[in-house]
């Protein structure tokens, strides 16, 4: 390498070198907030109507300020069943109650077209973590469907629940009805009823409840929408299915990571220093 290209990166090299103590700098008088970690990614809230305090009763969906969010901060090990297939390049995370009346809304007015249109379709997939907050009965369905998963029928246990919906806490989700339930579906009872009265998938219900609590969720029903590159969407309340198309459409053609402000800078720097070293290569 002549003298001259040695002089010229070297004073490149300051240059990002300086650039990235400058974004450091402003970073560290914003509180870090910009940059958590080398796998986050912006994560965009919009909110809606939900059951139960905290989500408010705004029925218009807002746009709500950027966060930063990493794939991994949403543990799903102890998540149901994936509904559709595991390898779709979109993933739904959806937070519920049994005994909330908006996610049953959810469930039989925009919950269909979705399934049509992309969990059958292998564009996405869907997972439903507990958030039971609603009352006594709550958690106790929510372990109903785990049970009801070691015969493989918790999908089908999940639907007969929402479909069955009645009043908040007024019995219809006792642990009786829940056998019930149970033996009308042709479950095994015995195994069933063993599992419900052991309280067998207990703490897995607490798991996720805490899960969703980290997460900032506050009522119910509350989604998490994770494109192929890890860039996650919240929606929050039963919005339209077109909102829920909209977004999935979105990520699924985002396939290329998102680069903060400081990788940005130092990738243009460097193909800036390439372009102007071969310049002088051809000059000599």
């Amino acid at each position: 390498m002549q003298n001259n290209e040695k002089l010229l990166v070297i004073a490149f090299v300051s240059i990002a070198l300086l650039t990235i103590s400058n974004v450091n700098a402003d970073n560290s008088m914003m509180g870090g907030t910009s940059m958590m970690s080398n796998k986050s990614m912006s994560n965009e809230k919009m909110m809606g109507n939900t059951s139960g305090g905290g989500w408010g009763n705004n029925s218009t969906m807002m746009k709500g300020e950027n966060m930063m969010m990493s794939n991994s901060k949403i543990d799903m090990s102890m998540a149901s069943p994936v509904r559709g297939s595991a390898d779709a390049k979109v993933t739904i995370v959806e937070f519920g109650d049994y005994q909330c009346p908006k996610c049953d809304q959810w469930f039989k007015n925009e919950e269909p077209t979705i399934k049509t249109n992309y969990i059958d379709t292998n564009k996405a997939n869907l997972y439903f973590m507990d958030f039971p907050f609603l009352g006594a009965d709550s958690p106790i369905a929510a372990q109903a469907a785990y049970c009801a998963n070691d015969q493989g029928k918790y999908w089908r246990y999940h639907d007969y629940l929402y479909q069955n919906q009645g009043g908040i806490q007024s019995g219809w989700a006792s642990a009786s009805n829940l056998k019930s339930a149970a033996a009308t579906m042709g479950l095994d009872t015995s195994q069933f009823n063993s599992c419900l009265d052991s309280g067998k998938y207990a703490d897995r219900v607490s798991h996720n409840k805490a899960v969703g609590t980290s997460l900032g969720v506050q009522g119910t029903p509350a989604f998490f929408i994770i494109g192929p590159n890890g860039t996650t969407k919240e929606i929050d309340g039963p919005q339209p299915a077109s909102t829920f198309s909209s977004v999935i459409d979105q990520l699924s053609t985002s396939a290329v990571p998102e680069f903060g402000p400081l990788v940005s800078i130092v990738l243009v720097i460097a193909i800036v220093s390439t372009i102007a070293v071969s310049k002088i290569r051809l000059k000599l």
